[in-house]
């Protein structure tokens, strides 16, 4: 009888258990504020013999992904993304990419991208990874600096996209940004970086993108944040 009893007791300690650690991971769990962020048009541009249509996609990194950021502007300083929360019920120890972790661009269109960068890093474990590959001239503006990467002992994070399979092969997107002005006293506010580059999006697809910079915990810094769903990754969908 005693045994049932604790086979019972070991049995309900299990369940509450694992039920914490899914009440933790679900804390966890990205929401997007905006949902699927669509890039805005802004005309047409002539490009390799084609005239394409012209878009901006607008987002930032942050330190805390619980904290609030300020208006994001785009490439001729006009406001284009309101401020608001990163990622609201999110681990404000965490890093993370607002307004969204999905983005939305037109195929074959002219991608400008307006990257406001707010967070601290450090040294990218990949020198790969610190140069700009794929984008319009091979090249990424920091600061209206027009540089082909940036110092692999002072990154950030990259957003860098790859196409799932059987979706335009051969694409490939990778842009490092550097730390924030702040250094390691990084906020959500102050001392950001702007990054700007254009890529041409490929065909009709679903794309994925995350960060190459190992900026979470664990083995070669890919832990926690770096493998959590939506903080460091994400979707671009390219219709």
């Amino acid at each position: 009888m005693k045994r049932l009893i604790w086979g019972v007791i070991s049995l309900v300690i299990a369940v509450v258990a694992v039920g914490l650690v899914v009440f933790g991971f679900s804390k966890q769990q990205y929401h997007a504020p905006d949902g699927t962020v669509a890039a805005k048009s802004v005309g047409m541009i002539q490009y390799q013999g084609k005239t394409r249509d012209h878009v901006v996609l607008t987002f930032g990194t942050y330190a805390s992904a619980q904290g609030k950021y300020g208006t994001m502007l785009s490439v001729d300083g006009a406001p284009n993304v309101p401020s608001g929360e990163v990622h609201p019920g999110g681990n404000p120890q965490w890093p993370a990419y607002s307004p969204s972790n999905q983005f939305s661009v037109p195929a074959g269109a002219y991608v400008t991208v307006v990257w406001h960068q707010y967070d601290s890093g450090g040294a990218v474990n990949n020198p790969y990874f610190a140069r700009a590959h794929g984008t319009v001239g091979g090249t990424e503006t920091v600061n209206g600096k027009t540089v082909t990467g940036v110092d692999g002992n002072n990154m950030a994070h990259t957003f860098t996209v790859r196409p799932a399979p059987g979706t335009a092969s051969g694409f490939f997107l990778s842009v490092p940004s550097p730390v924030s002005k702040l250094g390691d006293n990084a906020t959500n506010t102050a001392g950001g970086q702007v990054v700007t580059f254009s890529f041409i999006a490929g065909a009709k697809g679903l794309y994925a993108w995350n960060c190459e910079f190992p900026c979470g915990l664990g083995i070669g810094g890919f832990g926690a944040v770096m493998s959590s769903y939506g903080y460091m990754s994400g979707y671009l969908h390219v219709v």
